[in-house]
């Protein structure tokens, strides 16, 4: 009986005038942002391939260690990521290219590269915006009027007449109207993976294709709840025409107006402090950094580290910038070697001096991110989840690795980068050698041993915990609205 029930409601929606709409609509966004959004990330590819390129350029310029501390910084370039096609999240937004010192710790990223401007047209377009928006609508449009205009054309009575029980018939219309509605998706979304394949630029790993695979069902799940809160106002109304209005008014709170209106709160409940009083306790760091290295040299007796090496040529830039440290030296034509074992010593202690106090500085100004920028985007994510939208879309983001816990996690292995670029000046006791502020020197000055990073991937399980709660909220909504539909059906007056 069940499947009769099925077979009939999916006739009646496959000759439907919303089911050809629907599949026309699929299809003409779906396919067509695809392959825009492909477009956009072979850009973006190119344009990280030659970050890589410049940042090994700069780095064969170098002929002294010193000129990593502040002329020709080491560089972490962010890939852009895969499956930014199908969800963009922050992964545009928030800067690709990180510079890494000794005399700095990472906190931001900047922007390499530029887009094509006409491409940024779509760019908020992408497969998980079209569901949020558009497929979320088309779940209501298939589902307001399932029970309410049956009863008004008088054959809901006349079906239940035939001892057709209601938990049959109310679970039928589930299943027949999410084939209905998901037949059309999945075409359209095979479609566009198809117009995806014949990028030379694009080749899915099998993590690739099992995250793909979990946003799909991910989404399948969204537009499930919205089904279901159609099927639940059909069974709280007898007109199909009150059913629509409440189901728009229900579509248009939580797609449109709870997103947007989770980010003005906390912009004014919990507005972004001054950065300023944090500068200044930097700044104050900083300067007890020079009164330690001023007092080091006065015990000496010099005011610079070269000053015993009777110099013919020498050249030195410094610079601090609220959180930054730098300094490039160079030095050339001694006449005392005495002097130089001097000034290798001077440097060990004084580069070694700096990096510590970098490492003070970035717990001032990790203090302030988690206080406030860092605390206002996790506040405004957790009160959007609200809205069945952003949950939906938070989740596909951290599928697809482009949501601002993927972005952070970058951020952090830039950190674990620098921690190994400067385990490897200590090692190597690059600071206190020649080669940190002369080219005169015996052995061969090799760069190719230098630590490059290297970004890590989430794993997909990583990624599938991460995304667990916002997934086990859609699912408990689906069960919530599927027992409100249920129950509401029960002791629905069908006369």
């Amino acid at each position: 009986m069940l499947w009769t029930i099925v077979r009939r409601e999916i006739t009646a929606n496959i000759l439907s005038f919303r089911f050809l709409m629907g599949l026309l609509i699929y299809f003409s966004l779906i396919v067509t942002n695809l392959f825009v959004l492909t477009r956009g990330y072979e850009d973006r590819l190119q344009s990280y391939q030659t970050a890589i390129r410049e940042n090994e350029d700069e780095i064969s310029k170098v002929t002294r260690y010193s000129e990593f501390g502040l002329t020709r910084r080491l560089k972490c370039n962010r890939k852009p990521e895969l499956l930014s096609i199908f969800n963009e999240g922050v992964d545009k937004r928030q800067g690709n290219t990180v510079t890494v010192a000794h005399g700095y710790v990472p906190a931001v990223a900047e922007q390499h590269g530029s887009d094509n401007p006409y491409l940024n047209i779509f760019s908020s377009i992408d497969f998980t915006i079209i569901c949020q928006v558009v497929m979320s609508l088309l779940g209501l449009l298939f589902a307001y009027d399932a029970i309410s205009r049956e009863k008004e054309e008088g054959t809901l009575g006349l079906t239940l007449s035939c001892a057709v029980p209601r938990p049959m018939l109310l679970l039928g219309k589930y299943i027949a109207g999410m084939v209905s509605i998901s037949l059309p998706l999945l075409a359209s979304f095979v479609a566009g993976l198809l117009v995806i394949q014949f990028s030379p630029y694009v080749s899915f790993s099998s993590s690739d294709w099992g995250r793909i695979l979990l946003i799909f069902l991910v989404s399948t799940l969204y537009v499930s709840l919205f089904f279901l809160i159609g099927l639940f106002l059909s069974t709280r109304t007898h007109r199909s025409s009150i059913t629509l209005m409440f189901s728009m008014c229900v579509w248009v709170l939580f797609v449109l107006i709870v997103p947007n209106l989770a980010v003005l709160l906390v912009e004014h409940a919990s507005p972004i402090q001054s950065e300023e009083p944090y500068k200044e306790q930097a700044g104050e760091q900083w300067k007890k950094y020079g009164a330690e290295v001023k007092d080091y040299f006065k015990k000496r007796g010099v005011e610079k580290p070269l000053d015993r090496a009777s110099l013919s040529g020498s050249g030195e830039s410094s610079g601090v910038n609220d959180y930054d440290s730098g300094e490039t030296v160079s030095a050339s034509g001694f006449r005392s070697e005495e002097g130089v074992s001097f000034a290798q010593e001077s440097y060990g202690f004084k580069e070694n001096l700096r990096a510590q106090y970098a490492d003070k500085i970035w717990q001032i100004r990790k203090e302030y991110l988690d206080k406030s920028p860092n605390r206002q985007s996790l506040l405004a994510l957790n009160i959007s989840r609200i809205s069945p939208a952003s949950v939906y879309y938070n989740a596909a983001a951290i599928l697809a690795e482009t949501d601002l816990g993927s972005f952070w996690q970058f951020m952090e292995q830039t950190r674990q980068y620098r921690r190994e670029w400067l385990e490897y000046l200590r090692d190597e006791k690059i600071f206190s050698s020649r080669r940190w502020f002369t080219t005169q020197f015996d052995e061969p000055f090799d760069l190719s041993r230098i630590p490059r990073f290297k970004e890590q991937n989430e794993s997909i399980g990583g990624s599938l915990q991460r995304a667990s709660l916002d997934i086990m909220i859609l699912a408990a909504l689906n069960i919530l609205f599927f027992m409100g539909a249920f129950i509401s059906f029960l002791r629905y007056d069908v006369i």
